[in-house]
């Protein structure tokens, strides 16, 4: 199941003065287009406090709680660049937030899935990290395997 991402869910070069705008921005997003309902948005708030979202070294993966995947309308990924980096707590920085929402338990494991083998290569995460293309960014995330897409 290969996902898209709008170009609007692309933010390059921002920052952030804490994980909680990051959070809140990627809600927005979410909802502003459509893609999930506000109490999805709210529930990624309630993950962050459960468990941290940082999976490895400057990247996180914010997204809802189990019981808020049926706030989710369509599957959404939202890609933020934080050159300078975020503190993403228990002194970790983030550098990458991608956050996520898929519309059932196999639609949400199947994002995770292929994020995760966009993110296994360090390679990819510096490119990931140093792009100033929205467009190298949505190919290289929806190539499942973090080589952009001609």
């Amino acid at each position: 199941m290969p996902f898209s991402v709008p170009s609007d869910h692309v933010l390059l070069n921002r920052e952030f003065r804490s994980k909680r705008d990051v959070i809140q921005v990627i809600g927005d997003i979410m909802v502003r287009s459509a893609d999930v309902n506000p109490a999805y948005a709210r529930a990624m708030f309630e993950k962050e406090d459960q468990y941290s979202t940082w999976i490895t070294e400057g990247v996180a993966l914010p997204h809802g709680t189990n019981q808020a995947k049926k706030e989710v309308l369509r599957n959404s990924v939202v890609f933020v660049q934080i050159p300078k980096g975020v503190d993403w707590g228990d002194g970790k920085t983030v550098h990458l937030a991608i956050g996520l929402a898929g519309t059932g338990d196999e639609e949400h494991l199947q994002l995770l899935t292929e994020l995760a083998g966009v993110l296994q290569r360090p390679e990819t995460i510096e490119r990931l990290r140093s792009s100033t293309s929205s467009r190298e960014v949505i190919g290289m995330l929806t190539a499942g395997d973090g080589q952009e897409v001609e």
